[in-house]
């Protein structure tokens, strides 16, 4: 009786979930060096990605309209842009996301039109690709919780910059112009409040090729075709196994509930694993 009810309450816990140190990214820069082929297909060139007085939910990224023309969300050639360039931090988008006007004025920090955000269950860092549309101080581009100001930074010149900002705690992260319009090229959220939104992928699905499962106490890691990593995490967070494989493979693992990131060069996915 006791196992029956450890087997039911285990995929609960799945609910508060928190994995150390691991990284969401949303990346519109259509650059094929540097974007997964997931996210490739996820942000191609369009005209807007959310209409008017719509909430579209991509990737766990949600995405409220503007309040006028179905604007918000364009995706479009930038002409190539690179930050870092010539470091291991290099990063290069041949894309950008137009927000195509402000989510409001200066001051304001729980925008209703133009505007991202997501929701995070703990404590996370989060960094933004952007430039500028034009050279002016009166724009900022703001990284909110809905109530404080997390960061922000002026649009003082048309570089590529990033922008960096600190979250405490659970609630929802705000992404927006005020005073005018900046063009995004990549966002990224890194810390054990961002385990949702790698769990959980609604609009997109996987390339990843490679697959694992459970089957009692043995890990079944099949259809491998390329160069695999594979990291194995403990519910509190805590990093259990590490392996790369080039090919099919299975191994014995102790009981538990675990959480496993599987990265190839097609992109990366994560999956729940319950052995015994």
């Amino acid at each position: 009786m006791k196992k029956k009810l450890l087997l039911f309450i285990l995929p609960l816990l799945l609910l508060t979930i928190t994995i150390q140190a691991q990284t969401k990214i949303w990346d519109f820069g259509g650059d094929p060096a540097y974007a997964s082929s997931e996210q490739l297909a996820l942000w191609p060139i369009v005209a807007f990605n959310a209409a008017e007085n719509t909430t579209v939910e991509k990737d766990n990224l949600f995405l409220v309209g503007d309040d006028s023309g179905d604007k918000f969300g364009q995706i479009e050639n930038s002409g190539g842009k690179t930050w870092d360039a010539g470091t291991a931090d290099e990063y290069t988008a041949v894309n950008r996301f137009k927000m195509n006007g402000a989510a409001g004025p200066l001051g304001t920090f729980l925008p209703t039109y133009s505007y991202l955000y997501f929701p995070v269950t703990g404590d996370v860092e989060v960094k933004v690709w952007y430039r500028s549309s034009s050279a002016d101080v009166t724009r900022e581009l703001y990284i909110t919780d809905g109530t404080s100001l997390l960061a922000s930074v002026d649009g003082a010149d048309t570089d590529a910059h990033i922008l960096s900002a600190t979250k405490s705690g659970s609630g929802n992260v705000y992404i927006f112009g005020a005073g005018n319009s900046f063009n995004l090229y990549k966002i990224e959220v890194t810390g054990t409040g961002a385990a949702d939104l790698l769990l959980s992928n609604n609009d997109v699905v996987s390339h990843v090729s490679t697959n694992l499962k459970a089957i009692g106490n043995r890990i079944y890691v099949s259809n491998v075709k390329s160069t695999t990593d594979i990291n194995i995490y403990s519910i509190a967070g805590a990093l259990v196994k590490s392996l790369k494989t080039k090919n099919d493979m299975n191994f014995d693992f102790k009981s538990g509930l675990y959480i496993a990131t599987i990265k190839t060069f097609e992109g990366e996915k994560s999956v729940k694993i319950l052995t015994h």
